[in-house]
């Protein structure tokens, strides 16, 4: 039987978070690398509860304790872990990566939402989907909608 701290962390939501398209435009110069993460960063300290799960391709070249420093310490500590890596090459894949890690920790599977500039990478009409316009990373609108899903996911407004 799970201890009740257990269970109430399988029902805490959970942001999956793509870097680059969204912490700084997808084609940038690496001086710029981050640039977005203070918006980012002033959204989610609103609403503490929310856990956070890298799902970027940066988790393919660096590890949980490197991405970490990336953020703030506040934030940092709260990036619980990574998406497990799929067979490249079909469509949708980072939903079958977000989909798998639910699966594996038991999530509830309407607590989540994805911020993502890949549209591709997810089924058309993707409710959980937030997107950003990767040529601006996260920006005012996509920060407001953002915010917006995260109150109704967590009851905070």
């Amino acid at each position: 039987m799970a201890s009740p701290g257990m269970a109430e962390s399988r029902r805490r939501p959970v942001l999956f978070l793509d870097f680059d398209g969204v912490l700084h435009p997808t084609l940038c110069l690496e001086a710029e690398h981050f640039c977005r993460r203070p918006l980012f960063e002033e959204v989610m300290r609103r609403f503490p509860a929310v856990r956070i799960v890298v799902s970027s391709s940066w988790r393919h070249h660096f590890t949980l304790e490197r991405l970490r420093p990336c953020f703030s310490g506040d934030i940092a500590e709260r990036i619980d872990d990574t998406t497990p890596l799929w067979v490249p090459g079909g469509p949708a894949n980072r939903f079958e990566e977000i989909m798998a890690f639910v699966r594996s920790r038991s999530l509830d599977e309407a607590g989540w939402l994805a911020l993502d500039d890949s549209a591709f990478e997810f089924p058309r009409g993707c409710a959980n989907l937030v997107l950003c316009d990767g040529r601006f990373g996260l920006a005012d609108d996509s920060a407001m909608q953002l915010a917006g899903r995260l109150a109704l996911m967590t009851g905070k407004p």
